[in-house]
């Protein structure tokens, strides 16, 4: 409670941002005496932060510490800028990777992007606190990935599980043994679902494997622990299953994850994440049981946030007003499909401006006018949400 009561007041003296959110709800700091006194203050939702940010860039004020003292600067969609403000395990997933088996022994193979979303450094800072040697491959290049894994003795893996299913299928091909060739022992996931198919595969390679969930802005929150079901919370942050609507904890069924932190540098303050998820039953407060969708419209793709508007943005000006997109998937990957009205010949360059958008190529096909049902969402994720257990 010192250290709850020392970051309210703080965030409070230094971040205008958070200020002018308690004094709108008439809320000050000596009013919070109690983690439960928390919800007296209004859920900051993520799905805000584009709007908040372009009224007051490039952080809404939110931050404590000005643009120029920050160590990087990310863009996630949306836009939404994240400051990482220092240099060491700034988003705290050291936690979770120690307890996934990582030591300075390893030498772990980085398939996170380091342009502009932050998940990149968010694992080469963890791995580097730990001390283990980095390998910054970032996404793409099956070959070259599964070759620098075999040539450097790699030992752990760091991505989504979509895409080290598409690399056990490159050392497939290549006619290679992942037990006879290869190094690799140990995989950490986040960022996607992961599939009792993905993780029976990974095992039966001779894989351990661990997953975390996390965000952009607030870094690692829970993580696999093998102790019990689901995802066990952080020790770094409190963490809420609130109502949606009210901002008012949960004790069963399913809500929203709210974030306080205790960075003074970005002081996030009972934060939305958007994410749902729900209380392990008997181990209320500790573990969630995954991820098991979204509050808003926002769905994520192959570990980046998209959302309707973003898409509506790219496609109305392009002339398609009428398009629906489903998110599927098939063969352990994420598949974003547009289904766009149009009785002309598509722009060639559509895919490419909508990439350039959401950071996910979607496939993009042309249906007849009058197709589409018009009632029904023009975003729909139809995949079977995972529960950690």
């Amino acid at each position: 409670m010192d250290r709850l009561r020392e970051i309210i007041q703080y965030g409070y003296d230094h971040a205008s941002g958070f200020k002018n959110h308690m004094d709108q709800a008439e809320i000050r700091p000596s009013d919070i005496l109690t983690v439960g006194d928390l919800v007296k203050i209004p859920v900051l939702k993520k799905d805000r932060l584009p709007e908040l940010q372009a009224d007051n860039g490039p952080f809404a004020n939110l931050t404590t510490i000005d643009s120029k003292e920050m160590a990087r600067i990310f863009m996630s969609p949306g836009p939404i800028y994240d400051p990482q403000t220092h240099e060491n395990d700034f988003w705290r997933f050291a936690e979770a990777l120690r307890t996934a088996g990582i030591t300075e022994k390893d030498i772990v193979q980085n398939t996170f992007s380091y342009h502009l979303s932050p998940a990149g450094f968010m694992f080469d800072s963890a791995l580097r606190q730990i001390g283990a040697t980095v390998i910054p491959a970032g996404t793409g290049n099956r070959e070259l990935q599964i070759q620098v894994m075999k040539d450097l003795g790699v030992t752990g893996y760091v991505g989504t599980p979509s895409f080290f299913s598409i690399l056990l299928d490159a050392i497939e091909e290549k006619g290679w043994s992942v037990e006879r060739d290869l190094s690799i022992k140990k995989a950490f996931f986040t960022a996607e679902m992961l599939t009792p198919t993905m993780r029976t595969k990974c095992e039966e390679n001779g894989i351990v494997v661990y997953e975390g969930y996390g965000t952009a802005d607030c870094g690692c929150l829970a993580f696999e622990d093998k102790e019990g079901q689901g995802l066990k919370l952080t020790s770094s942050a409190i963490v809420q299953i609130c109502d949606p609507l009210t901002g008012r904890e949960v004790d069963s069924g399913e809500g929203e994850i709210v974030v306080t932190l205790f960075d003074k540098s970005y002081p996030l303050i009972r934060f939305g994440t958007g994410d749902l998820s729900a209380w392990v039953e008997g181990h209320e407060g500790k573990r969630i049981k995954g991820i098991l969708g979204r509050v808003s419209d926002g769905v994520k793709v192959k570990g980046m946030f998209v959302r309707e508007k973003q898409l509506a943005q790219v496609l109305e000006q392009e002339g398609y007003p009428h398009f629906q997109a489903i998110v599927i998937k098939d063969r352990e990957q994420d598949i974003l499909e547009i289904s766009i009205e149009s009785d002309q010949k598509v722009n060639p360059n559509l895919v490419k401006k909508l990439q350039e958008t959401i950071r996910v190529t979607p496939v993009v096909k042309k249906v007849a006018p009058g197709s589409l049902n018009k009632e029904e969402k023009r975003l729909i994720d139809q995949r079977s949400y995972h529960q950690a257990n």
